[in-house]
């Protein structure tokens, strides 16, 4: 609030950051008709889940009332409808509690994986997924042999760095991603490590799109990225990349943000 009235310190990166973000909401608010979030670090901490204490549900719900879709695109991603509302429970209860109509409901998604899973909410309030020959582009039709492969040699490729660097992790081994998680404290440039390290190696042993990427706590490989599923979502809701502003934290080199501009 002070910033026009100093003469001798300098706008920060911060400040400067949230100029451009401003400039950037009120120059795309006219034709506004996507607003896509990432989840963690964005719409809640890194790790955690919607409560309905969270200030974002009332914005996201002025979004939906205005007829913008909205849609949570996140890397977290899980063959079953459960655990993606546990991560938004919250949201979830508000919008039954509230009794929000089923026309506002559905303008609201989430594309979870990175572009691997869709979902939108039923009549009931829970979370149903879309099945994938309605939105999945005919890019994206993946031969499973090749995603094993690839999640294999990602795996191995997350191990060796690891054990290179002196660091024990956790391994967990997802349907279209594979990631580690150091057990120990560790410091941020580890992590990136990890994810260039992956980025390069992986990129000549594979012709599948994917995304290595520093999750702030943890290092992940997915298949393919927020890019191809913004894609696929514009596609599947008609709508055009013009029309439609991205939020998330990560838009570094190591990020998974980045590939949605």
């Amino acid at each position: 609030s002070s910033l026009m009235e100093r003469q001798f310190v300098p706008p920060n990166f911060a400040e400067i950051r949230h100029i451009l973000n401003i400039a950037q909401i009120h120059a795309t608010a006219p034709v506004l008709e996507l607003a896509t979030f990432d989840a963690d670090g964005t719409l809640y901490e890194d790790g955690k889940h919607f409560t309905n204490k969270s200030k974002m549900i009332d914005l996201i719900l002025g979004l939906l009332a205005n007829n913008v879709n909205v849609a949570i695109i996140t890397a977290a991603g899980y063959p079953s409808t459960a655990r993606f509302e546990e991560r938004v429970a919250g949201l979830l209860e508000v919008f039954k509690d509230l009794k929000v109509p089923n026309e506002i409901l559905g303008r609201f998604y989430i594309m979870g994986g990175e572009c691997n899973y869709l979902l939108k909410i039923n009549e009931e309030y829970r979370l149903e997924f879309i099945p994938r020959a309605e939105w999945v582009s005919c890019g994206m039709m993946w031969d499973e042999g090749e995603i094993e492969t690839l999640l294999d040699n990602a795996e191995s490729v997350l191990l060796q760095t690891a054990e290179k660097l002196n660091v024990p992790v956790r391994l967990t081994r997802k349907e279209r991603a594979v990631g580690v998680s150091p057990i120990t404290p560790t410091v941020y440039e580890v992590l990136e490590e990890l994810a260039l390290t992956a980025q390069v190696e992986l990129e000549g042993m594979t012709g599948l799109p994917f995304c290595a990427f520093n999750g702030g706590a943890d290092c992940f490989v997915d298949v393919g990225n927020k890019g191809l599923g913004l894609e696929a979502l514009l596609s599947y809701i008609g709508c055009s990349s013009e029309k439609v502003l991205h939020f998330g934290d990560r838009f570094t080199a190591t990020g998974n943000d980045a590939i949605t501009k």
